[in-house]
């Protein structure tokens, strides 16, 4: 009896040791066959650079300039009701998503009806960022204070010109990336909603990380190197666009119906 109770112990204990082993297991073999059901529909190449789009801008830059706006314009004085007429010009680009679709389908460019888009606004993006950097230096709030209302204004107005540049770079290459993995989802119906997960999952990932620095940061007046980062994210893109990570193929000038830019 001895003899049964011990190897009934000991099978229990093995049982105990193999379940919490397969737990343990569970959620990387899940995240294996995950990324190797989107893998065998879409390329790694438009993964990576969904991913680098996602984490770096919509979660990156794009985050950062909707954190950094209130903060900022707070200590330039705006009042809240002009404050709001800065945020709401700000998310304009993204009203503008459907018509950016449609421009990228009708009108490609060089043959390609999203690598030169996306280029084009990650151009638009470095521009605003390069202008923050020229225009907000440690000392511009209190000079522009100092000067008046009028030149508070001034200041605010280009500021907020800046941030829209880089709204428009988000809003952009998150229409083109939808654009991409809605026609693999077309073509494969049995794709399922991964790769919509995978989006979110990278552009959350990246405002987590994003919005533990911008409070901080902002809260001791570190304006201009925030702008510094938010160059990096917006620049982050600009490679994989290049190197043709979107996948798609060059059309010629003489298929039916092609507009050529």
């Amino acid at each position: 009896n001895n003899n049964d109770d011990t190897g009934e112990g000991h099978n229990n204990n093995h049982n105990s040791w193999e379940h919490t082993f397969q737990t343990v297991r569970h959620p990387i073999s899940s995240t294996k066959a995950y990324f190797t059901n989107l893998s065998s529909i879409f390329t790694w190449g438009f993964l990576s650079y969904l991913g680098v789009v996602n984490f770096c801008i919509l979660g990156g830059a794009f985050t950062l300039v909707m954190a950094l706006g209130l903060p900022l314009f707070k200590e330039l004085g705006i009042d809240a009701s002009r404050q709001q007429l800065y945020m709401t010009m700000i998310m304009s680009p993204w009203a503008m998503k459907p018509f950016i679709g449609v421009a990228s389908d009708l009108f490609p460019i060089r043959g390609y009806n999203k690598r030169y888009f996306a280029l084009y606004s990650i151009l638009i993006g470095l521009i605003g960022c390069t202008f923050l950097l020229i225009l907000y230096q440690p000392n511009t709030a209190s000079n522009a204070i100092s000067a008046g209302p009028t030149a508070v204004q001034h200041l605010a107005d280009l500021l907020v010109i800046c941030f829209t540049c880089i709204s428009y770079e988000g809003a952009t290459l998150d229409i083109l990336g939808e654009g991409k993995y809605s026609e693999y989802m077309r073509l494969r119906p049995d794709s399922g909603s991964g790769i919509i997960s995978y989006k979110f999952g990278m552009s959350l990932a990246g405002s987590i990380i994003t919005q533990m620095y911008v409070g901080p940061l902002s809260d001791m007046g570190y304006f201009h190197t925030l702008f510094w980062i938010a160059s990096g994210l917006a620049l982050a893109p600009f490679f994989p666009t290049l190197m043709g990570w979107i996948p798609e193929k060059k059309r010629s000038s003489q298929e039916p119906g092609m507009t050529k830019l």
